[in-house]
């Protein structure tokens, strides 16, 4: 059995899944697989033939979204670990050999993210640069771009069908590790920005903020794996994020060529 689980969900992706994929195969930490979950009908199968570490499930008729997509992955994967990796994005070389070793004694650790432009120059930096801290709810509470690491698997956990399922998914790793996790810098999530994504379309940013008041309501009613200790936390994140969307779409309406991740940097939080 593999010791991690890379978990990549794929949405019109064949352009991009290449480079991810190889930034995990160039990890200087080899006891992986990848599970690759397509969201669609299309045929992912070739991205399979580069190492036998790759595996590619079946499609589906019609996009479920990255949550269910997700757990159609970790359902067929076989770690004891698990991490996330966005069909846009890539790893360093040393991501999960340094997340691993931070991680062990927890059960979790996460990784700095760098944020690239449309040039592929880093815009920010998710936490800022000169943090040396923990991983905790304040860090996200600042992050408004995803902020991933890895996390011990357990046959409870499972991404919502949800936008920012994956951001409730790291809060409640964060939880159950007792409010905070190791973070490495060292470690980075290159986090790469295509006119393509989801999360830059109209209808993401436009609906983002009924998602977050369902996640609001959802801890404040139990029915996530945030415990009491981190629920008000938990909250203030999400409340935090979507005050920001919503400064984003007051914004973006007197200026419609406006990026979320150039309006975040142009605010020097």
């Amino acid at each position: 059995m593999p010791a991690v689980s890379v978990i990549i969900a794929a949405l019109d992706a064949q352009d991009t899944l290449g480079a991810a994929i190889d930034s995990v195969l160039a990890q200087d930490f080899s006891d992986f697989e990848i599970v690759i979950a397509p969201d669609e009908p299309a045929d992912y199968a070739v991205f399979a033939r580069s190492d036998p570490r790759v595996r590619v499930l079946a499609g589906v008729p019609a996009p479920t979204g990255p949550g269910p997509a997700r757990n159609r992955a970790l359902a067929a994967a076989q770690g004891e670990w698990i991490a996330l990796l966005d069909a846009d994005d890539l790893w360093s070389p040393n991501y999960l050999g340094a997340l691993m070793r931070a991680a062990a004694p927890l059960g979790a650790a996460f990784g700095r993210t760098s944020v690239l432009d449309e040039n592929d120059r880093e815009l920010r930096s998710i936490p800022p640069q000169n943090y040396r801290g923990p991983a905790n709810f304040s860090v996200f509470a600042r992050a408004f771009g995803s902020f991933h690491g890895i996390t011990r698997r357990s046959p409870d956990r499972a991404w919502r069908n949800l936008f920012a399922e994956d951001v409730l998914f790291d809060m409640e790793t964060l939880s159950l590790v007792g409010g905070a996790a190791p973070y490495v810098p060292e470690a980075v999530y290159t986090l790469r920005s295509r006119a393509r994504s989801a999360t830059r379309s109209a209808s993401f940013i436009g609906n983002i903020g009924t998602h977050y008041a369902t996640i609001i309501d959802n801890i404040a009613a139990l029915r996530t794996m945030i415990g009491s200790a981190h629920r008000a936390d938990a909250i203030a994140v999400f409340e935090s994020w979507a005050a920001m969307n919503e400064r984003f779409l007051q914004a973006s309406a007197a200026d419609s060529a406006l990026k979320y991740q150039n309006y975040i940097f142009s605010l020097k939080l």
